[in-house]
């Protein structure tokens, strides 16, 4: 099917097409919700006329078999992000897979892209199916627009993953202490950066990957994230989780999460009953929202500036 769907760049030429096919294609929807504030099927021309002009905007045509079928906005975000926002199919060309070629398609074309994002109604299950079948992870957030419909966020990362091999020791240590450098210092002050840097060296990242499962995050070869996880002092049922650091210039783009995501599929995660994470002032609430609390209910800072962190997974253990 993939060589009969094709994107063709629209022109403000094709405003009243675009307007008209996002029409038909959302009515449906509007008649099954009445999402009077937030459905494209009440818009006007003219805002299809304004996302035409944006700079930041690339609104294709879907081309099936020689006809046009539906459209798909971009959204070009800073920092290698990407919204699509929409994406509408007419009614009588859905379900024919012609939505999870687009995706494809757009992949393709914006290859540097490192974050895309999207939103759509939780209870269409079909378009939930579609995105995650593309590599979308829900990312926590809803928005309910009425007691019939919610809309929820969709985020997809694009970096590949591998286990850490020795040659990676070198940037896998600049990562980090570029994070202490120009990120923590925020919440500990030079002089206590002064003394991590001196402590957390090459050999240190050698050490810590001898012991734990570590990953690292690429984007196009580059290391751009990295991740660990050991057992919790020897233990069967308790985990750590460590070194979760991206570089800098890649923070808000869902790297953190991914990381967090492919630890939470290693053996040593699956098989605890407990998780702990030494988090940082600086990155406790984001465990903090990936489902991670307080350890004992306790917040307070340890010898290491740390605030401990668990989760726990089926029965709770205390810890001895």
């Amino acid at each position: 099917m993939k060589g009969e769907i094709n994107l063709i760049l629209a022109t403000r030429d094709d405003a009243e097409l675009i307007h008209k096919m996002k029409y038909e294609a959302f009515l449906p929807l509007y008649e099954r919700y009445h999402d009077d504030e937030t459905s494209p099927a009440k818009e006007d021309v003219e805002k299809v006329i304004r996302q035409l002009q944006e700079d930041t905007t690339d609104y294709y045509l879907i081309n099936y078999q020689g006809n046009n079928v539906g459209a798909v906005r971009i959204r070009k975000k800073p920092d290698q992000m990407i919204y699509i926002s929409p994406l509408f199919i007419l009614p009588e060309y859905q379900n024919k897979g012609i939505g999870f070629v687009v995706i494809q398609l757009l992949f393709s074309k914006y290859s540097q892209a490192v974050t895309w994002r999207l939103d759509t109604i939780l209870q269409e299950k079909g378009n939930c199916h579609l995105y995650e079948k593309c590599g979308f992870i829900r990312r926590g957030k809803e928005k309910v627009i009425n007691d019939k419909m919610t809309l929820v966020d969709y985020e997809k990362t694009v970096v590949t993953v591998r286990r850490y091999e020795d040659a990676d020791a070198q940037a896998v240590h600049n990562l980090i202490i570029r994070n202490f450098k120009e990120v923590n210092i925020k919440d500990y002050g030079e002089k206590a950066i002064n003394e991590l840097v001196k402590t957390h060296d090459v050999d240190w990242v050698r050490q810590v990957a001898s012991y734990a499962n570590m990953y690292v995050f690429l984007h196009k070869q580059e290391i751009v994230g990295v991740g660990s996880i050991s057992s919790f002092w020897g233990s069967e049922t308790e985990s750590i989780i460590l070194t979760v650091f991206v570089l800098p210039e890649y923070h808000g783009m869902g790297i953190g999460r991914k990381i967090i995501q492919i630890l939470e599929q290693d053996e040593l995660f699956t098989r605890a009953e407990r998780i702990e994470i030494p988090a940082s002032i600086t990155g406790t609430e984001f465990y903090r929202k990936l489902g991670y609390d307080y350890k004992n209910g306790v917040k307070e800072l340890d010898d290491e500036g740390h605030y401990r962190l668990e989760k726990f997974q089926g029965k709770k253990e205390a810890v001895l």
